[in-house]
């Protein structure tokens, strides 16, 4: 793009403004030579401002450049799995999205923690351990993943009431806590409990899903209590009774992928659940009485 040039054309007033004619020929030569410096200085910046030739290109690179280019989620994320930590910055950027995953994360920052509550659906699997205050803010997203965490307080038990919450890494929790956490999460991951009470089974069953794969026996009044849920998951049973499949046929949704063996009994209980995941083997002998 070339400037464009115009020749300017002096008005009556400016022409009053010139030296008197008398005035030596010197004089005027002065002038001349001042007015073509003004001249050339001012062509020389409008092409630096519109562009001419190898000026233009250079310019518009500059123009297409971002003034301050923010760091891609990857690459914070690569500076997060080396360090550890983040910045309040890192935080604010990562805070922009809906889903978020920052697992290399092994603390945070109370202050980090607030920003973070604005994203939907979270998962900090790395942290191992929260503050009452962080589990405050982080209760105001929608999911949340704290896989990492093998054991909670009873007033983060209490702040921690999300529509989905992830919390895999406790092997054990309180009844007290159950009854927090289950009153107020709709679908629960807790497969790392290896063994729950009659009283937390009914306060982790008042959500629509639950997942407790880490059981490897219940009773059969437990099974009673979880029939309430809608959608269940116990892979980590290798054989049931044939009270708990009468029981677990009230279930919508049920994941039973760890049984080796049923009997007849059982299979025309587990026929009844509209979604039965159970192994190849069994699913079979399911399907007969299905097609009764």
């Amino acid at each position: 793009m070339f400037a464009r040039q115009t020749t300017s054309r002096a008005t009556p007033d400016a022409w009053h403004e010139l030296p008197d004619k008398t005035r030596s020929d010197t004089y005027i030569r002065k002038h001349t030579r001042m007015n073509k410096q003004l001249v050339a200085l001012l062509m020389s910046s409008c092409l630096v401002v519109f562009g001419c030739g190898e000026t233009e290109e250079m310019t518009t690179e500059e123009i297409k450049k971002p003034v301050n280019q923010q760091p891609s989620i990857d690459e914070i994320n690569r500076q997060i799995w080396s360090s550890g930590t983040m910045t309040d910055k890192q935080a604010m950027i990562l805070s922009e999205r809906q889903n978020l995953a920052v697992n290399g994360l092994v603390s945070i920052t109370d202050e980090q923690a607030e920003i973070l509550s604005n994203v939907h659906w979270l998962t900090l699997n790395g942290l191992t351990t929260i503050t009452d205050a962080q589990a405050e803010s982080l209760s105001k997203v929608k999911g949340l993943c704290l896989d990492g965490l093998t054991s909670i307080t009873d007033a983060q038990a209490e702040s921690l009431g999300v529509t989905a919450f992830s919390l895999n890494g406790l092997t054990s929790i309180s009844d007290a806590q159950a009854e927090s956490l289950g009153s107020r999460v709709d679908v629960g991951l807790f497969n790392g409990l290896t063994s729950i009470s009659d009283a937390q089974a009914a306060s982790l069953s008042k959500g629509y899903g639950l997942r407790l794969n880490g059981l490897t026996t219940i009773t059969d009044a437990q099974a009673e209590i979880l029939s309430k849920v809608e959608s269940l998951d116990l892979d980590g049973l290798t054989s049931i009774t044939d009270a708990q499949a009468e029981s677990l046929s009230k279930v919508k949704h049920l994941h039973l992928d760890g049984l080796t063996s049923i009997t007849d009994a059982q299979a025309e209980s587990l026929s009844k659940i509209e979604n039965v995941f159970i192994s190849a083997d069994l699913q079979p002998l399911i399907d007969k009485y299905k097609n009764e």
